[in-house]
């Protein structure tokens, strides 16, 4: 069937410091705790040059506004910007004036994020747990927009804080690097729930009150989460039981937090269910009503989707994690001890990472946001397909992460239809970068990166999300996307 892309839907592509940017050591540049990860024994990669998207900037923002991109989701290096010592450093700052001012100057419109995962080194030994580290961070927020508020009309101010748990406090893919320190994982978005809230409306307050003293409208504020579908496997007691488990620390107490402002008695009990024992879950007066203001304040809410999960009973007390981290099917294992284990569905395909393949779950969760939360617009801020890619003759025709991206998209357009406002999709990501957790073998990029030369070629996804974007309609398969089970089943 022939469906049809709104002309207001804004199609656009996304990018992330650590992983394109490079130039770690250039122009003031601090460490983040992804230098040192990285530089420990037996990591394999190295995320100092990534895609040189410092030194590319204007080619690539050219290519996307070329390609029919009319925006870009783009995060910032903090440490680029705010030195340890608590001064901004000038350097960090005009590269990414050049940045904005070469989106706007190609039509582009520069969504900004303040944070994504690289958190500067000088705060690395407890993290957010910190106090300091959210006060270090409001400096840096204020910073930001007082200084790009004038260009920037949407930003976000975090992306994917519930993933930076998990990976950090769970698999130990990510730094601190710890393994099922589960009380830790749980009460990480409880200690900073509250901090990274009250950043979020200081930083709205603060764009707000620029309307007083300059001709500007008043910046909108997101959030982007990794909003995974989590089903059970069968319909059995034991597999419904996992999947509600599985979703409260995968989705349900971020999303209550954020876009509610406070946990249901659902929630708090699903908490209780899974907390370590001697382990306790309690919110103050103080930090209900900062919540609740900060809920309030939000403007839009980012959808990062890629995979959906499939939850059985745990087999045993023991938790087993196993990273599929080069691309060889069915090498992965997920299971946490009085939670849940993931395995796939014979009917669903996955990626050579094991991802499952399911734009429903994509389609469900925007339902599910409509539905249980208060009105509010939506981005599909990250979606796209990871594969080994080898050019001929500068030529990519990488033709499943077009059916990827066409599925993806018919899932946002069923939801659309059924009443949910989603503004526009980012394809992530606009050129190859580095894979956190997989290195540079496992290529996202609608344009092709040579590491070794920094050329860029448009693959074929690129010249066909052009087309898409010039004539507004795309053939897809009858209507897949019915909701058959409930995603996080009560």
């Amino acid at each position: 069937m022939i469906r049809k892309v709104p002309q207001d839907f804004l199609l656009g592509a996304a990018l992330s410091a650590y992983q394109m940017e490079g130039a770690a050591g250039t122009d003031g540049r601090e460490p983040s705790v992804w230098d040192a990860w990285l530089a420990r024994p037996g990591s394999g990669y190295d995320g100092r040059a990534a895609s040189d998207f410092y030194h590319h900037f204007e080619e690539d923002i050219a290519a996307a506004a070329a390609h029919g991109l009319r925006a870009l989701t783009l995060s910032l290096s903090w440490s680029r910007i705010l030195r340890a010592n608590g001064t901004v450093n000038p350097d960090g700052l005009a590269f990414y004036d050049r940045v904005i001012d070469a989106c706007r100057a190609h039509g582009v419109e520069p969504f900004v994020a303040l944070y994504h995962f690289d958190l500067p080194d000088a705060y690395a030994r407890e993290g957010w747990l910190a106090p300091g580290t959210t006060e270090a961070y409001l400096r840096y927020a204020r910073v930001v927009f007082q200084h790009f508020g004038d260009r920037v009309r949407h930003f976000l101010t975090m992306k994917d804080p519930v993933t930076e748990v998990m990976q950090g406090y769970i698999t130990g893919l990510f730094p601190p690097g710890q393994h099922f320190a589960l009380g830790r994982a749980v009460r990480a978005p409880r200690f900073t729930s509250r901090r990274r809230a009250s950043a979020c409306t200081s930083i709205l307050r603060t764009a707000c009150s620029r309307m007083t003293t300059a001709s500007t409208t008043c910046g909108s504020i997101g959030i982007a989460h990794r909003a995974e579908g989590v089903y059970p496997l069968r319909e059995t007691k034991a597999d419904l039981q996992a999947a509600r488990r599985d979703d409260v620390l995968t989705n349900r107490m971020l999303l209550d937090i954020v876009l509610a402002g406070r946990m249901s008695l659902r929630t708090r009990s699903l908490i209780g269910e899974i907390l370590p024992d001697g382990e306790s879950f309690a919110t103050n007066d103080e930090e209900l009503e900062v919540l609740g203001r900060a809920a309030a304040a939000l403007d839009f809410f980012g959808v990062n989707y890629y995979a959906s999960h499939f939850c059985t009973k745990p087999t045993d007390g023991t938790s087993r994690i196993t990273h599929n981290g080069v691309g060889e099917r069915g090498t992965s294992a997920y299971e946490i001890a009085g939670i849940s284990r993931r395995l796939s569905r014979e009917d669903v395909p996955t990626t050579d990472w094991d991802w499952n393949i399911f734009p429903r779950g994509l389609y469900e969760m925007l339902l599910r946001l409509h539905e249980e939360y208060r009105a509010i617009p939506i981005y599909v801020t990250e979606t796209g397909l990871g594969l080994h890619e080898h050019p001929t003759d500068s030529v990519l025709e990488d033709d499943d992460r077009i059916d990827y991206l066409r599925q993806h998209l018919a899932a946002v357009l069923d939801a659309m239809e059924d009443g949910v406002d989603v503004r526009g999709l980012f394809v992530w990501s606009l050129i190859d970068g580095l894979s956190w957790t997989n290195g540079y073998d496992k290529r996202y990029g609608l344009f092709y990166v040579d590491y070794a030369t920094g050329s860029r070629f448009p693959k074929k996804s690129a010249d066909w999300l052009r087309d898409l974007a010039e004539r507004r309609i795309m053939l897809t398969l009858n209507a897949i996307h019915t909701r058959t089970t409930k995603n996080a089943p009560d």
